[in-house]
């Protein structure tokens, strides 16, 4: 059995942790496989979106705490499986079918958009174990939730549930769990027959558009992308359908 599960439908790519009787746990050789498999949805031309769930009970309950060693390069091997998700430039989305504690909690956090069930949780678990948040963590935290929610899970070791999430804005929905991947592929269905490279341009944007610059800066970035979509096949018979579509109504 893998503990590690792809497949591609509907021009998005599946990764299933599929390790439930240990709580698809982020062991080396599934941080390796993970890193495999991103690249190979990154690879493929008719992927435009990433998925990534658990198996189970549980979305992922983190590393092995043997691997969790004063070690800086052992260390960045653990990080290397959510951080690999983190940086993948399609656009990605965590379906939270359960608790993400610790490296699993980062999995989570590190993905564009979360979607999750009541039976979700998302617990940072790093001072249970008295240790600093690594991976990143405060970082992709800050991007997607405000100081009040970032400090009370970080500095008071609150957790959420799938629920609370949502009201608190680190994730989209909640939706009922023997429907979760179904509404998860359902959620990529506006971006299915876009052009992939308008998806990664426009990711990178959004990045971009994340950080210290100010709003003259993206406008200039933006609309150095906008005129490359314009020129661009998709565009341009989107445009002209439109137009057709207007000038026919009387």
């Amino acid at each position: 059995m893998s503990t590690v599960l792809f497949e591609i439908r509907d021009n998005a790519a599946l990764i299933t942790l599929n390790n439930p009787d240990k709580r698809n746990m982020l062991t080396l050789d599934v941080c390796e496989k993970i890193v495999d498999c991103v690249q190979q949805a990154e690879a493929h031309p008719e992927v435009k979106a990433l998925i990534i769930t658990g198996s189970g009970r549980a979305f992922c309950a983190g590393g092995q705490l043997k691997d969790l060693i004063p070690n800086q390069a052992v260390l960045e091997r653990i990080y290397s499986g959510f951080l690999r998700v983190a940086n993948c430039r399609l656009p990605t989305i965590a379906a939270v079918n359960g608790p993400a504690v610790g490296a699993g909690f980062n999995l989570a956090v590190g993905c564009d958009v979360r979607i999750v069930t009541e039976a979700a949780r998302f617990e940072p678990r790093f001072f249970g174990l008295g240790l600093h948040p690594g991976g990143g963590n405060t970082w992709m935290l800050r991007q997607i939730a405000n100081w009040n929610t970032a400090a009370g899970m970080l500095l008071f070791s609150q957790s959420l549930s799938g629920r609370e999430a949502v009201e608190k804005g680190l994730a989209w929905s909640c939706v009922e769990a023997e429907s979760l991947i179904d509404e998860v592929f359902e959620f990529t269905a506006n971006i299915r027959d876009l052009p992939k490279e308008l998806l990664l341009r426009t990711k990178q944007t959004l990045h971009q558009a994340g950080g210290t610059n100010n709003h003259q800066e993206i406008l200039e970035l933006e609309t150095a992308e906008q005129v490359w979509s314009i020129k661009q096949p998709y565009a341009r018979d989107s445009i002209a359908a439109m137009m057709k579509k207007i000038s026919s109504k009387p």
